[in-house]
């Protein structure tokens, strides 16, 4: 890749990186202090009530409040479309950026563990919850973005031969 088109794709990749450290762990409102002022056990059993290990239980829960339509679907609709949609973009940029992450088995596993790590941070820091479910759609986004990456990178590896 040129080097225009380097420094391009990296400035997107640490704008969404920003954008998605706010939307992640910032914009919630309440008390950012919770996770350091809740004392001893209590703050276990905070994280514990953040936490869903259960597979497709959130995403169940979910869809049949879309079924029964009300104020409740548009905010299931939002939550299931958004946890899909807002790794679409990691799933284009990390083969764009990264030869190594062309091969789909290291991008998934990189895309899991970045989860894994998300979802973690999150329970512990009693910003949102740590979600089965929210791994499950984060990978679903970000595979759905992998061939767009693939063909990216390919189409500037080619264009970077030709110059």
């Amino acid at each position: 890749m040129n080097r225009p088109g380097r420094y391009a794709a990296w400035a997107l990749f640490l704008l969404y990186c920003a954008i998605m450290f706010w939307l992640l762990f910032l914009r919630q409102r309440g008390n950012y202090l919770l996770a350091w002022a809740v004392q001893g056990g209590e703050y276990w059993e905070h994280v514990g009530w953040s936490v869903n290990l259960r597979p497709f239980y959130t995403i169940e829960n979910f869809a049949g409040a879309m079924a029964e339509g009300g104020y409740f679907a548009r905010h299931a609709l939002i939550n299931l479309a958004g946890n899909v949609a807002m790794f679409v973009p990691l799933g284009v940029l990390l083969p764009v950026l990264f030869r190594r992450q062309r091969r789909f088995w290291r991008f998934f596993l990189t895309c899991a563990l970045l989860i894994i790590l998300v979802e973690a941070a999150q329970a512990l820091l009693l910003r949102g919850s740590g979600d089965i479910d929210d791994l499950i759609l984060n990978l679903a986004g970000a595979s759905l973005g992998y061939p767009l990456g693939r063909l990216a990178a390919g189409a500037l590896d080619k264009g970077e031969r030709q110059n």
